[in-house]
């Protein structure tokens, strides 16, 4: 049995993981708040990780999830798979670094580049040709992947911890902004994976346990929440191959 853990906002990670899965003939379950609700166990012969990487280090969530998970197989398999769109290096060794503490060891770790999608710096660029280049690496490392492939870890560094140190905390949420034009149609609300968002009077009210994934910001219909007024006339985007009901469905 092999089980593949996602965390995405923007449907990124979500994609590669199920493409993983499918090839492996495993299955995907979501990191979010439900997941820590009771402590996570998992036996299964093939564990792997797929999720973003946020200022080089790991979504508060996924280090989280991964330091309470129990593993019953401590022999098992384990790969990682961290997307990005910019910079990266290291981040895989944060989960090297948790597995070992479990008595267990990460064999394998990749490093995807996919669509940036942080728009409060960037525009977000897509096109054919980028895409065709993200299948043709992901197929590369699904290969390694089936074939028990060992290697690829890097260290989590200190200049990790420094960078990592600069990521908006929970609290950031007070930069939210939310426009007249909110239809009260809970998006926001369903998609948010820290389950930090409830409506009050038909309005988002943030809880400040914000993961600060920009899920709510990006696939809201009306483009009403903003942070900090930097994705005003930015595109907002989701994964190709990924629906709506798909990052709802958490």
């Amino acid at each position: 049995m092999a089980t593949v853990f996602c965390f995405s906002s923007t449907g990124n990670s979500l994609y590669a993981a199920r493409k993983i899965a499918e090839r492996i003939g495993g299955r995907v379950v979501r990191i979010n708040n439900n997941s820590l609700h009771d402590q996570p166990v998992c036996d299964d012969e093939v564990i792997g990780f797929v999720c973003p990487v946020y200022f080089w280090g790991l979504p508060r969530l996924v280090d989280r999830f991964i330091s309470e998970l129990r593993l019953e197989n401590k022999e098992a398999y384990v790969f990682a798979v961290m997307t990005y769109g910019g910079m990266v290096r290291g981040v895989n060794g944060r989960i090297d670094d948790l597995m070992k503490a479990k008595g267990a060891r990460l064999s394998y770790a990749a490093n995807l580049k996919c669509v940036e999608n942080y728009i409060l710096r960037y525009k977000v660029k897509d096109g054919r040709e980028f895409r065709e280049r993200i299948e043709n690496n992901l197929s590369e490392i699904i290969s390694a992947i089936e074939n028990r492939a060992s290697g690829g870890i890097q260290k989590f560094t200190f200049i990790n911890r420094l960078v990592h140190r600069s990521c908006p905390d929970e609290g950031s949420d007070r930069d939210f902004t939310v426009a007249p034009e909110c239809s009260g149609c809970m998006v926001c609300q369903k998609v948010c994976p820290a389950a930090n968002i409830e409506m009050t009077e038909g309005r988002p009210v943030f809880l400040h346990k914000c993961e600060h994934c920009l899920a709510c910001l990006h696939h809201c219909p009306s483009h009403a929440i903003d942070w900090k007024n930097k994705a005003g006339g930015k595109g907002r985007y989701r994964h190709f191959a990924v629906t709506l009901n798909d990052m709802m469905s958490s």
